[in-house]
């Protein structure tokens, strides 16, 4: 068995500080556990409202008495759409994994840190920019020609954020790796950020290209066809269809994984398989390619359908691999195991639903009710692999264990929110195929509204988990069954992170640490 020489060292411990908030840590750090506290942070706010904006939005669509005007609904509808992708569950995994990654692969820092800042504010001012001009009838096909501009702008500056903030990511996974950590060694969550931060990049830019045409177009052309009103939604909403939109939530994967190896005080059985599944279920989200817009007949495509349907196999694959890893183990009831259950569960149920949407007799495309169930299940997983992960890396991002019971709260939230916003909808998808499914579209609507209510109080109740976290400060290792190097430092880390490592010579370092052996 592979080990490493000494179990890491970790810095003075004397050298551990509080969290600080003075002005130069928030507004110039470029320190990695800063970075990542603010992604995460201004995620939770931005998706409370996210979720509370599509919650009005399936008000709307009850009943006969149109509570918004039709051009309302529909900036509501895009905003809800883009914003819970681009200002939400994206730099929530992101902010996590800006945390996360350095310590995970042993380095001291966050590879060019002035760059992963600047990220995060060109990301928090265009998230503002998008939103105002939204609300001034900028949104896509808004009438004032003015706010419109403002709004692309503002999409591209989001994507310009995301992009730099995931190369950061990228570039500390491959270059700052610790001595002795190859590729084939990193924690399943790196793993897992490596793998989805090449699709955002491959993907995104597609996105930028789309935005940039429409903003061209639109300013100053006549315009002639891409910045027209009508067409600009078109262009761009293959960014929440499938597969594009499992890309979005590849790190979930990755964190699901830790979770249980580490709280399950096992190790993953069948690592390389847990691999490949979590590269193959990457590789089969790659969706810049599926635009309706410029290929109508995309979703008859051979290539198109047999995507959505064998993106259940590696998912499959991971499923069977986390229940053989936790097959005889017992891992304690806390909130990160039932947070990373909850989005293992509403992600099984979202790939089913999208191998369903492709199969043309059940005609399910003509349904924009399926389709939105089925966004509103995949951004659920993410927000529950991300709550996972929160919970689990506490003690890294506040020096704490979170508020237990508020966080079981919230996982309780997250279940019955994200089934109950997705569910129905699925079901309404089938109307076209069931008469008396029509009839029930109110009820329905009505359960998805109180679905998204219910994913709201739960990222407020995550939020209220992590202000009110208490007591001692954890030890280096807070669980007590670190296998990865993130549980080498203290909690939270030191500047620096570590002191000098030894060569990793296995995937779980600190579980083949020689002093762990003794014990």
């Amino acid at each position: 068995m592979a080990i490493t020489d000494t179990r890491p060292e970790v810095a003075p411990e004397a050298e551990a500080s509080a969290i600080t908030t003075s002005p130069n840590t928030v507004f110039g750090t470029g320190d990695h556990t800063t970075l990542g506290r603010m992604w995460i942070g201004a995620a939770l706010l931005l998706g409370i409202a996210g979720w509370v904006l599509t919650a009005l939005v399936g008000v709307h669509e009850i009943g006969d008495a149109d509570v918004f005007s039709a051009d309302a609904a529909f900036t509501m509808f895009t905003l809800g759409r883009v914003g819970l992708v681009l200002l939400v569950v994206v730099p929530l995994l992101l902010g996590i994994a800006t945390l996360v990654v350095p310590l995970q692969v042993g380095a001291n820092t966050l590879a060019f840190p002035r760059a992963a800042a600047m990220a995060f504010w060109t990301w928090l001012i265009s998230a503002g920019v998008l939103v105002v001009a939204n609300t001034i009838d900028g949104g896509f096909g808004g009438g004032r020609i003015e706010a419109n501009d403002m709004m692309l702008a503002s999409l591209l500056g989001l994507v310009f954020a995301l992009m730099v903030a995931t190369i950061c990511l990228l570039t500390t996974a491959i270059t700052l790796r610790t001595p002795g950590m190859s590729l084939d060694r990193v924690p399943a969550t790196t793993w897992a950020t490596l793998v989805g931060g090449s699709l955002w990049l491959l993907t995104l830019p597609v996105l930028a290209a789309n935005v940039l045409l429409i903003y061209i177009d639109h300013r100053y052309g006549g315009p002639s066809e891409f910045g027209l009103a009508d067409n600009q939604w078109a262009q761009v909403s293959w960014l929440v269809g499938q597969p594009q939109i499992y890309a979005f939530v590849i790190p979930v994967l990755g964190m699901t994984t830790d979770v249980f190896t580490t709280l399950g005080g096992v190790r993953q059985a069948n690592r390389g398989f847990v691999l490949f599944g979590i590269g193959a279920f990457g590789a089969l989200s790659f969706g810049a390619y599926a635009q309706p817009f410029f290929y109508p007949d995309v979703a008859d495509q051979a290539l198109w359908a047999g995507m959505s349907l064998l993106i259940v196999l590696p998912t499959l694959l991971l499923v069977g691999g986390w229940a053989a890893t936790l097959k005889g183990a017992r891992p304690p009831a806390k909130a990160a195991v039932g947070a990373a259950g909850v989005a293992v569960l509403l992600l099984l149920l979202a790939v089913v639903a999208g191998a369903l949407y492709v199969i043309t007799p059940l005609e399910l495309r003509q349904s924009g009710a399926f389709s939105a169930g089925h966004f509103a299940l995949v951004v659920a997983a993410g927000l529950a692999g991300g709550m996972a992960g929160i919970y689990y890396w506490s003690p890294k991002l506040r020096g704490r264990f979170a508020n237990e019971a508020l966080a079981k709260l919230s996982v309780l939230a997250v279940l019955g929110g994200g089934a109950l916003a997705g569910l129905p909808l699925l079901v309404l998808g089938f109307a076209n195929r069931f008469d008396g499914l029509a009839d029930a579209s109110d009820a329905l609507n009505g359960i998805a509204v109180a679905g998204a209510a219910l994913m709201a109080l739960a990222l407020l109740a995550t939020i209220g988990a992590l202000l009110t976290a208490s007591g001692d400060t954890p030890a280096d290792d807070a669980w007590g069954t670190g296998q990865t190097l993130e549980w080498a430092t203290a909690s939270p880390p030191v500047p620096g992170n570590f002191g000098e490592l030894a060569v990793v010579r296995s995937s779980e370092p600190l579980l083949d640490a020689p002093e762990t052996q003794e014990a």
